[in-house]
């Protein structure tokens, strides 16, 4: 029993001795124009819809496209085709279900090799329709909210949408939004880390920084700095100078289960104007430097 050829190149609107690229690109186009989101249930679309998808399952597959290119160049769409001998089962192999492709792809692939390169005859065989390929986009996410988790809002081709950014999510990361895209494809957001006025990460450890005064440098005393965890106070050692870190282990970056460290760096802060008794006792001391 014969069944319908099918001109997958012509199906696509690529030539046979088209790359994989061209491929992939007039996939998704066609993919987008005739998915079943945007026609809205027209049966001759969704034929078509179909159609493309069988024809990027063959292509895409340098063992199937090469199995396909044997039968020749001569063959045209819609002509009788009996599949020559050692080519699948004939129409419906065996009664086997091959994910929706036609009589036509059964014909040709249904004694072929499976995805793991071994022979296998039709009861091991499945195909899926291949989904849309997502639309890619990379978000800026600010380290703060990295470090907290938590949601942010996003725009994304003119839309808004509300995200959530789980803690401690690694940069190049992605985050998906099923279905949100043109013709119902996903969305998959890249997090880049961006700046924040508390921290910034250096290899593991985020680092923040506490503000002193030159007195609390010299002598020693209590300064309360900011963590993921809340307000702390800290020790500040006497004779810190700025630019010094001390290290608090646990409080930095969320990692899975574990917390890196948090460096907090010490800057000495002048006061912006002197007070006569300031003025005095900084003089004195510049005295007793020199």
């Amino acid at each position: 029993m014969s069944v319908k050829f099918r001109d997958y190149y012509e199906i696509l609107g690529v030539s046979r001795g088209a790359t994989q690229e061209e491929i992939r690109k007039a996939y998704r186009q066609l993919a987008r124009r005739y998915h079943p989101d945007v026609t809205k249930g027209d049966k001759k679309d969704e034929e078509r819809f179909k159609e493309i998808n069988e024809a990027y399952e063959v292509l895409k597959d340098q063992e199937k496209r090469s199995r396909y290119d044997q039968l020749g160049a001569n063959w045209k769409a819609g002509q009788d085709f009996q599949p020559p001998p050692g080519y699948g089962g004939g129409p419906g192999a065996a009664g086997f279900n091959f994910g929706g492709f036609s009589d036509f792809f059964s014909a040709i692939f249904g004694e072929q090799m499976n995805g793991g390169g071994r022979r296998q005859g039709p009861a091991g065989f499945q195909f899926h329709q291949q989904a849309p390929e997502p639309e890619e986009y990379i978000i800026e996410v600010p380290l703060g909210r990295v470090v907290e988790g938590g949601t942010m809002s996003v725009r994304i081709n003119g839309r808004s949408f509300d995200i959530r950014i789980p803690a401690g999510i690694g940069e190049g990361k992605k985050i998906r939004l099923a279905g949100e895209g043109a013709a119902g494809r996903d969305i998959h957001l890249q997090v880049k880390y961006g700046p924040d006025e508390r921290y910034r990460l250096e290899g593991d450890a985020l680092v923040t920084d506490v503000r002193v005064s030159p007195a609390q440098a010299a002598l020693g005393g209590k300064a309360t700095v900011d963590t993921p965890d809340g307000t702390l106070s800290l020790t500040i050692p006497a004779g810190s100078s700025s630019g010094r870190r001390l290290r608090l282990r646990g409080k930095g970056l969320p990692r899975g289960d574990q917390r890196g460290d948090l460096l907090v760096q010490v800057m000495i802060v002048l006061p912006a104007s002197l007070t006569p008794e300031q003025t005095a006792l900084y003089e004195k001391l510049r005295g007793l430097e020199g």
